[in-house]
């Protein structure tokens, strides 16, 4: 009889402690999903959701389109790329196969910005032809948004998804913090080194 009142005292010690771990991280679950904390978090995911519309209309709508100059331009020979010229355009690198490069029409290098934050995105130029008038475009060679795509969509969804599947768990909590030291500041950094 003592053993089974001690297994009854013992099983009621685990129902008390679970309740009181429950009891906690429904606390810390209000806790993180209101006040200060919540507003910062939710103008977070405004601001990353924002960035996520602009990035991806970045890179699938074309700008302003720009004519070229001879002195706007200039082969850069510092970088070596087997059969492609490397282009400073700009402060933009551009590598054109080699073919192409000389079969381009002389003056017709022509710089594609993006609409919103007017970087340089593509570089077109007309190929010599006599029957049909080909434009070829080369994309930008460097690390920016265009080049990140999707993988920098996909890095912003994570605060919306957050939000919009929020439950208490250890999960939204990771998804949390994550978005507000790595989400964010990652984003302001893209966005620093694309308006550069």
């Amino acid at each position: 009889m003592n053993h089974q009142e001690s297994m009854r005292n013992a099983a009621e010690r685990v129902r008390l402690k679970r309740e009181k771990e429950a009891r906690e991280e429904k606390e810390f679950y209000e806790r993180i999903t209101s006040g200060w904390q919540w507003i910062l978090f939710k103008s977070v995911v405004v601001f990353c959701t924002l960035m996520l519309v602009i990035s991806t209309i970045e890179v699938f709508v074309d700008g302003p389109t720009k004519k070229l100059s001879e002195k706007s331009w200039k082969i850069n020979r510092d970088w070596e790329y087997t059969w492609h010229k490397v282009l400073d355009v700009e402060g933009y690198m551009f590598t054109p196969t080699l073919g192409d490069w000389y079969a381009r029409e002389e003056n017709s290098l022509n710089m594609i910005y993006s609409p919103i934050f007017r970087t340089g995105k593509k570089l077109s130029y007309n190929m010599k032809d006599d029957r049909f008038g080909i434009t070829k475009h080369e994309e930008i060679r460097q690390e920016s948004i265009f080049t990140w795509f999707p993988l920098f969509q996909i890095l912003l969804l994570i605060p919306l998804a957050t939000y919009l599947f929020r439950r208490q768990s250890a999960w939204f909590n990771f998804a949390r913090i994550a978005s507000l030291v790595f989400v964010f500041p990652g984003t302001l950094m893209v966005i620093f080194f694309t308006m550069m």
